[in-house]
């Protein structure tokens, strides 16, 4: 499974599956084209993020390789159905 990053500022978002990286990135550009505008992001966990991108703030994409095992069968996109990660858990 390919797992798809997103870094907006400060902020790394991970991607639920099955959400394209490229039509984040044509989101991406089209809100620095307009000098800024909300871009939504479906992030694992099954839960939606809008996130303000402006010029000048910095937009890194990445995408890396997991192994079998490495998989959450949870993570299915499904706005749905979110679920929480242990690092959510933390901050209860």
């Amino acid at each position: 499974m390919r797992q798809d990053i997103v870094r907006i500022g400060n902020e790394r978002f991970v991607l639920a599956q099955g959400h394209s990286i490229d039509d984040v990135k044509a989101a991406t550009v089209a809100a620095m084209r307009a000098n800024g505008d909300l871009v939504n992001l479906v992030v694992f966990g099954n839960k939606e993020v809008s996130v303000l991108v402006s010029p000048g703030v910095p937009v890194i994409f990445t995408s890396e390789l997991l192994d079998a095992d490495e998989e959450d069968h949870r993570d299915t996109g499904d706005v749905e159905n979110p679920f929480d990660t242990i690092a959510d858990l933390e901050y209860i």
